[in-house]
């Protein structure tokens, strides 16, 4: 064969590599997206718009979406529960326009508004039943920026609010707020920012937010433990170390912590309600979260706050991360159930 006849025959066969390919990734696409239709029409769950998205608002602080009501379910098993938002956006069935100071008004992150348990398992309905007292909850996963706005934003719809609960969480609510920006536009940064993310990062968020069969894939896959210890190896989960946010000493971002916080609490009937992180107890920076937890903690009792740490409590036990779900950082029931004590006792001995 001459090299004319070779060089045509050659380009032939490449012609027909690309062709099959091209066929392929078509037919995957449209079989892909033929199963994204079905998941989204037979496990409506799976749909991204039936995730709980908070958003942000014109004031610069988020609330839940209005007037629904939600599954909640995470893929590794840990909790599957329902979440309904009130009017103004929190998780209460109680209109807080009809509260009076006697009541109990409790602001916090995700771990006060309960994040995976049901709402009646939370501490702060369990602190109503044990004091005979209405205790409302507008804690949304916020800093404490936020929930100085929350707080405001209730008293402007109604709320008598003179008795208050800041539930302050040790992972996510310390930094400096000298920057006086508000966890909105530090979200909106973080977007500005998120080319820096690793890839494999940003990818599992996108799927997560557009592709219900991603989703359904994920809740599937992560109940197998050998799959789902696969998939956190290669990026595309995150197991507990990874979800559970690590502290730096640092005597400025506690300072500015401790008089943000100062700034809400003497306004109001407040204690503080010191949310210890699942890393005192768990992973290699256990010294360092001791370091930190113990100072901010004495900064806010020489400030002459209120305050009931849960850390000895839950230490008592023997067993402090039996308070927190196996692969989430949040508490479980028995967390709830606890701080629901130790919150009761206090009021008690007020």
């Amino acid at each position: 064969m001459n090299e004319p006849a070779r060089k045509v025959k050659k380009q032939g066969v490449v012609k027909d590599l690309f062709g099959k390919l091209a066929l392929m990734a078509l037919t995957t696409g449209i079989c892909l997206l033929l199963l994204e239709f079905i998941v989204r029409a037979l496990f409506p769950f799976f749909n991204p718009r039936a995730q709980i998205r908070f958003y942000a608002t014109q004031d610069n602080f988020f609330l839940g979406p209005i007037s629904q009501q939600i599954r909640q379910a995470t893929p590794k098993g840990d909790y599957d529960v329902t979440v309904s938002f009130n009017q103004y956006g929190f998780r209460d069935t109680k209109d807080f326009r009809g509260s009076s100071g006697r009541d109990i008004f409790v602001v916090g992150d995700s771990f006060s508004m309960g994040m995976g348990v049901e709402e009646g398992e939370r501490y702060s309905n369990l602190l109503e039943q044990r004091l005979g007292r209405r205790v409302f909850n507008i804690s949304i996963p916020e800093d404490i920026r936020g929930y100085s706005r929350l707080v405001k934003y209730a008293e402007r719809r109604g709320a008598t609010i003179r008795n208050l609960v800041i539930g302050v969480c040790m992972e996510n609510d310390l930094r400096d707020y000298s920057d006086g920006k508000s966890s909105v536009e530090l979200f909106k940064d973080k977007q500005y920012l998120k080319s820096s993310s690793p890839l494999l990062d940003r990818m599992r968020v996108w799927f997560w937010s557009h592709s219900a069969l991603y989703i359904g894939a994920s809740h599937s896959l992560q109940r197998n433990s050998t799959l789902r210890g696969w998939m956190e190896r290669v990026g595309l989960a995150r197991n507990i170390d990874r979800l559970t946010t690590k502290n730096v000493f640092s005597e400025q971002v506690l300072v500015s912590s401790r008089d943000v916080l100062v700034e809400l609490a003497t306004n109001y009937n407040s204690v503080i309600l010191i949310i210890p992180s699942r890393a005192l107890w768990y992973g290699e920076n256990q010294a360092g979260e001791r370091k930190v937890h113990e100072h901010f903690v004495e900064l806010l009792c020489k400030a002459g706050l209120n305050v009931v740490d849960l850390r000895p409590a839950f230490e008592k036990t023997g067993d402090p991360l039996a308070n927190y779900f196996a692969t989430d950082p949040h508490w479980n029931p028995t967390g709830h159930f606890n701080s629901a004590v130790e919150l009761s006792k206090h009021f008690q001995s007020q």
